[in-house]
């Protein structure tokens, strides 16, 4: 295996290669299965957490373990849960948090034994922003740091997954206050170096 080649996203197609738990069903919802209603499908999220929002969490897992081929475990299923609301005056938000994973911390191993650590990254929330006309704005995931036990704040696109550094502790309202700051930053420069 070339060093590169560690880098490169993995469908989640091949369960030989990894054990198939729950926090990788999560980094698999969070990573491959919401990317693309977010930015393609923000209907369906949304139809969903209105008119079904006790199936809105649950039907994300299920579409996780169908790309997997395990069987659905229903008290995992409906550790999924949806929240929604204003981010602000321009902005609604649709964010799904998922199971409090174990905790990660590789801050003891060197440098070389964390490249070849087997360790899942799971995620805490996802949040879809949209415009009050159903328009997507952005994806984030607030989702666990390798080293010193932390979070890590990213964007996602169906082309590029992005680390936007450090986030908040993991709870939901410091999440959103944290996407209202990077938003802000990335609509206000000006205001933002100063």
């Amino acid at each position: 295996m070339a060093f590169f080649d560690r880098f490169r996203k993995k469908s989640p197609e091949s369960p030989k290669d990894f054990p198939i738990t729950l926090p990788q069903l999560a980094y698999d919802v969070a990573y491959f299965v919401l990317p693309l209603y977010a930015h393609k499908q923000p209907q369906k999220i949304i139809d969903l957490c209105t008119t079904q929002p006790r199936a809105a969490g649950p039907f994300f897992y299920v579409m996780a373990c169908v790309q997997r081929k395990v069987e659905p475990v229903k008290a995992d299923a409906e550790r999924f849960s949806w929240h929604h609301g204003d981010l602000d005056a321009q902005r609604r938000y649709y964010a799904l948090e998922f199971p409090p994973p174990p905790p990660v911390d590789l801050s003891d191993l060197p440098p070389e034994a964390i490249m070849e650590a087997r360790v899942v990254l799971a995620p805490y929330f996802a949040a879809v922003l949209l415009d009050h006309a159903s328009n997507p704005l952005g994806y984030y995931i607030l989702g666990q740091a390798p080293l010193g036990g932390g979070t890590t704040l990213r964007s996602v696109t169906l082309e590029v997954n992005a680390n936007l550094g450090p986030g908040p502790a993991p709870r939901l309202e410091l999440f959103l206050d944290r996407l209202r700051q990077l938003d802000e930053k990335i609509q206000r420069p000006d205001r933002a170096a100063r």
